[in-house]
């Protein structure tokens, strides 16, 4: 993996809530490597709570080859959003509240082989201690797989390897620590706990 690719705004609802205007294409922004912690079932997750408020952002997640999606998993796009919202305000670029440790958090990828035939229709699920907090499938964004690829083929590198977060619906919302995470997603299903790192996240 190169990099992780972000698509921003690309659920409309999501932009709703937010109470941000829906642009005329999703916001482009990119994650290093080392954000990146590949989830495996009962795990523990460090989170840098003294960095303010962190959210969730539940995402299909594509895996690319050649320009072609070859894996698919379910992702969290984690955000500090009091920092987001003053770097907003201020008119700045707000990768910092984005490119923390652990800020891209990924299920086991699986083949697409592994989903049903139009897995762009596949709902997904992120709930939080037992309550449904997000809910949504990729027919539901403003651009779907191949338009998304197509898109970021016009301004970013694309290497074999590569993660795309595809957008979030709406739903989204803050965590605290030991709450317990649970992702689903065509066959994928995995439970998780963020818990205090008692780091700062770089």
């Amino acid at each position: 993996m190169d990099k992780i690719i972000c698509l921003g705004k690309n659920y409309a609802e999501h932009s709703t809530e937010m109470k941000e205007a829906q642009p005329e294409k999703p916001v482009l922004f990119i994650k290093p490597p080392s954000c990146f912690v590949e989830i495996k079932d009962n795990a523990k997750i460090l989170l840098p709570w003294n960095r303010g408020v962190i959210h969730y952002e539940a995402e299909v997640v594509l895996k690319l080859y050649k320009k072609n999606v070859i894996g698919l998993g379910l992702g969290l796009d984690m955000t500090l959003r009091d920092v987001q919202k003053k770097c907003k305000e201020n008119g700045h670029p707000w990768e910092i509240a984005k490119t923390f440790k652990n800020s891209a958090i990924v299920t086991p990828i699986k083949g697409t082989r592994d989903f049903e035939k139009d897995w762009q229709q596949t709902v997904f699920r992120l709930r939080v201690n037992g309550e449904l907090k997000q809910e949504g499938s990729l027919s539901q964004a403003v651009m779907r797989a191949d338009e998304i690829i197509h898109y970021i083929d016009q301004y970013f590198p694309i290497n074999d390897g590569d993660l795309v977060f595809t957008g979030t619906p709406k739903g989204v919302g803050p965590l605290k620590p030991n709450d317990v995470i649970e992702m689903e997603y065509g066959p994928i299903k995995n439970t998780f706990t963020v818990v205090d790192g008692g780091f700062n996240g770089y």
